[in-house]
């Protein structure tokens, strides 16, 4: 998404925050805020303006790697432990599958960088990523279960 905004002419620069949560977007000399602000509520964002200085540290598209690194860490570590506890795995197989899940997530966010996956689509293949990433360490079984765990927390859903 940040490399869709980058591309419009009438942005000098789209940003991040840490969490994901937060765009910033400067406008280049000309550009309309009000076109900017219905393209992303277009795109599904509730669009405002803010203060100049929040303190937030913002990430740019060149950046987007470092945070996707960081939150594949993140989602292996609070998914893959329960799943263990779950699948009786042992914390030599959880801290292997843990490595496993984030590697994968992380070639899986890196590889759609440019935003134009749905959610959907994004936990879909990220899913499948990890199934494939585990499958030898896990067998076919818990790589597939493991695989949905993975897409269900991205697609921030209950496990089935």
């Amino acid at each position: 998404m940040l490399a869709q905004l980058q591309e419009r002419a009438d942005v000098e620069t789209a940003e991040v925050d840490r969490r994901g949560e937060l765009l910033r977007i400067r406008l280049s000399a000309g550009g309309s805020v009000t076109r900017i602000k219905d393209e992303l509520e277009r795109m599904g964002f509730i669009a405002e303006e803010a203060p100049g200085d929040t303190g937030i540290r913002w990430y740019g598209p060149t950046a987007v790697g470092e945070l996707s690194r960081e939150e594949a860490r993140v989602i292996a570590a609070r998914v893959v432990p329960t799943f263990g506890a779950a699948n009786a795995l042992d914390h030599e197989q959880i801290s292997a599958a843990s490595a496993l899940v984030a590697d994968a997530l992380y070639a899986c966010f890196v590889g759609q960088l440019d935003g134009r996956a749905s959610p959907g689509g994004l936990a879909r293949s990220c899913g499948r990523a990890v199934e494939q990433a585990t499958r030898q360490h896990l067998g076919g079984g818990r790589a597939a279960a493991l695989g949905r765990a993975i897409e269900s927390d991205l697609a921030g859903t209950s496990p089935a």
